[in-house]
């Protein structure tokens, strides 16, 4: 009980760099957010790193306009020598752009994308992730995975 008590305790003050999810229902899915050079149209300066099925996708996270949604868009692996960040208006969306839910420990909505240097959300929801896996544009293979939280499982 008092390990798990730390552990929840340590995780509660975890900062977004270093946060480790795994999808509830399907733990072998599994995503963290990794520091990027995003520049001043990504200000977040994070990507989002999803890892599911042998295969691995990424995303920058970005705040909604004036419907306070945040969002998350498909890009190349931040990781390659020479990656540049898209244009906002346009550039290579693998899987395109669809919505991003973040939520504390008690399940309130954040009210904005995830930013360096920020908190980790406590859980996050991807609402549109099976829908774009199942009907993908180009040459992306078809893939499905659930509908469900990531939940956040550790830190470091």
């Amino acid at each position: 009980m008092l390990a798990a008590l730390l552990l929840s305790a340590a995780v509660a003050n975890c900062p977004v760099e270093q946060a480790r999810y795994a999808l509830r229902t399907e733990p072998a899915v599994v995503a963290r957010f990794l520091p990027v050079e995003s520049g001043p149209d990504w200000p977040q300066g994070l990507a989002l790193q999803l890892d599911f099925h042998g295969r691995r996708e990424w995303f920058l996270p970005w705040n909604g306009g004036t419907d306070g949604r945040q969002n998350i868009s498909s890009i190349l692996d931040p990781t390659r020598p020479g990656w540049k960040p898209p244009s906002p208006d346009g550039g290579p969306r693998p899987l395109g752009d669809f919505e991003y839910v973040g939520l504390d420990e008690t399940y309130l909505l954040l009210e904005a994308a995830p930013k360096r240097g920020g908190k980790a959300p406590a859980h996050f929801l991807l609402p549109h992730l099976d829908d774009v896996l199942r009907h993908p544009s180009g040459d992306k293979p078809r893939d499905s995975i659930p509908r469900q939280f990531f939940d956040l499982v550790g830190c470091g």
